[in-house]
């Protein structure tokens, strides 16, 4: 058996790994699934060294993802975590490391729903070599990306959906050949033709600067005309300003002389 999964233990909130492993020793796959109160799966690794697959779901008591520094994982390939209590802490840093640190060669991070979450740790740039997927998706709190996602060199897909993130760090555009898909009512994105990857965006925004650029071009010179039609109009004898300063002037010196 290489598949295990456990649902709605509500009442759990540490996993019986030793247990489990001694039954299932050979488990490739573990999904969990609504164990509300479950916060502990700090030997997790240890237990299952052929883990690569790990899902997390409804899990909404796991606010941290410190059980990845206790036992580095040696062949995890996918982390998907699910409409769980994430939140930032400094204890991230250390699982990020670890990671970086292990014997993960492409590993897929999935990060959906988890309502709380604001913040992803800079450290995230330490997996460069071995990040090829990364999927933010529902996080109504998160604002931001960390500028060291421009360090995941190998990222061949990032998925950001329904966050609050506006702006893509500069940074980005060093991710050359990574298949990007966007979307969300807050971010400023190109059109959807624009968005499949980083060249792709290159192109959208220099042709929008050159377009830009063409307008101010041609508003100088519409600004150029403008101008000197208006002196003409006030100063040059066939000029309407010109002809209305004549009138009033014999208006006003007609009138002066009756009176005299």
């Amino acid at each position: 058996m290489s598949n295990l999964v456990l649902k709605n233990y509500h009442s759990l909130t540490e996993l019986p790994l030793d247990k489990l492993a001694a039954v299932f020793p050979n488990i490739s796959v573990l999904i969990v699934y609504q164990c509300l109160n479950l916060n502990d799966m700090s030997s997790l690794f240890s237990s299952f060294p052929n883990l690569a697959t790990l899902s997390l779901e409804g899990c909404h008591d796991m606010k941290s993802l410190d059980f990845l520094s206790h036992a580095p994982p040696r062949g995890l390939q996918l982390l998907d975590i699910n409409d769980c209590g994430l939140v930032y802490c400094p204890s991230w840093e250390r699982a990020i490391q670890a990671l970086s640190q292990s014997d993960i060669v492409e590993l897929h991070i999935m990060i959906e729903n988890c309502k709380e979450l604001q913040l992803l740790p800079p450290s995230i740039g330490l997996l460069g070599a071995k990040l090829w997927g990364l999927n933010l998706e529902n996080l109504p709190k998160l604002t931001q990306l960390p500028a060291e996602i421009g360090n995941l060199q190998n990222l061949r897909l990032l998925v950001i959906k329904d966050t609050s993130i506006r702006h893509l760090p500069q940074e980005i555009g060093r991710l050359e050949g990574c298949g990007m898909v966007l979307s969300g009512d807050k971010m400023i994105c190109p059109p959807k033709c624009f968005r499949g990857s980083v060249e792709a965006m290159r192109t959208y925004f220099a042709r929008k600067r050159l377009r830009v650029f063409k307008g101010l071009v041609r508003l100088a010179i519409l600004f150029g005309r403008s101008r000197c039609r208006a002196v003409e109009r006030i100063y040059m004898p066939d000029g309407i300003g010109y002809k209305l300063c004549r009138e009033h002037f014999l208006e006003t010196s007609y009138k002066y002389a009756r009176k005299e």
